[in-house]
């Protein structure tokens, strides 16, 4: 589940917002009034090239051939045994499974090199905001409090996104991943 400022949850399609946003801005006219038109060819030459996941196009996997980029539509019927080309599409995609999972072992192991246990927050406790993300009327970010708070935990969304009760004032989403958070100590402990 997606948090405020903590894009980290779905850095997949972050990555990929990033590829089509490099392609559009490549054709796009100087007014940006046709992007709209553009992202059809931007999906077809996403789809069409190689990924880093399991070595092959989205294209590939799925139907077994790369189409032509002059004009897709124009390609013939390609005439095999369907029951070879079902055998060879079940071992292309057995291939690709077994990337894609490696790949993903591959994430996960440089993911949890960074990451800690969460710490174990329940409804009404108080906790501490790290200001990161929160924009205030000071003139210098360095001078500015590191932090804010406490504010009361209203329910827990997830073990990774927290909802604080926030001040009124503050127009700001009141869902929050648990690294922006730390618990609050009074002065007695």
């Amino acid at each position: 589940m997606s948090t405020a400022f903590h894009p980290q949850t779905d850095r997949q399609t972050e990555r990929l917002n990033q590829t089509i946003e490099a392609y559009l801005w490549a054709f796009v006219s100087r007014e940006q009034n046709d992007w709209v038109h553009l992202l059809p060819m931007a999906e077809f030459a996403y789809n069409n090239s190689t990924t880093t996941g399991n070595g092959m196009s989205l294209f590939y996997t799925n139907y077994g051939f790369h189409p032509l980029a002059i004009d897709p539509a124009s390609t013939g019927t390609l005439n095999r045994a369907s029951k070879v080309y079902t055998h060879w599409m079940h071992t292309v995609h057995d291939e690709s499974q077994k990337e894609l999972e490696n790949t993903q072992e591959r994430m996960q192991r440089y993911t949890d090199q960074d990451r800690k246990e969460p710490s174990e927050y329940q409804v009404g406790d108080l906790v501490i905001l790290n200001q990161r993300n929160i924009k205030t009327c000071r003139p210098l970010k360095k001078l500015d409090h590191k932090n804010h708070g406490p504010f009361q935990i209203e329910k827990i969304i997830s073990p990774l996104a927290i909802y604080l009760t926030l001040l009124r004032k503050w127009k700001i989403h009141n869902v929050f991943h648990i690294s922006l958070l730390e618990p609050y100590r009074t002065s007695e402990h």
